[in-house]
């Protein structure tokens, strides 16, 4: 899972750990999750956007209540640009 391997990068962990691997992971599915609920598919076509977005949302999930998370300015700022459709008309 490439994801994986970035979002350890970011978070500074550059070692491999089943059980820390497998936090992560958790972590990446439910930010997954997250931004799927909100219309925004961050697995189908992985973009450098959708990469930052999940690895925030890591970074956050680490020091920030759940609950805070929800409709946090930040996420939303997130999710509008990656839900925005560029046409050229």
């Amino acid at each position: 899972m490439a994801i994986l391997v970035d979002v350890k990068n970011r978070l500074g962990i550059n070692y491999t750990e089943t059980s820390k691997d497998a936090e992560i992971t958790l972590m990446i599915e439910a930010a997954q999750e997250y931004f799927s609920g909100a219309g925004w598919d961050t697995t189908t076509s992985p973009t450098s956007l959708s990469t930052e977005a999940i690895v925030l949302y890591c970074k956050m999930a680490q020091s920030t209540d759940p609950a805070l998370m929800t409709n946090h300015p930040v996420m939303l700022s997130l999710i509008a640009q990656g839900r925005a459709v560029i046409t050229d008309d």
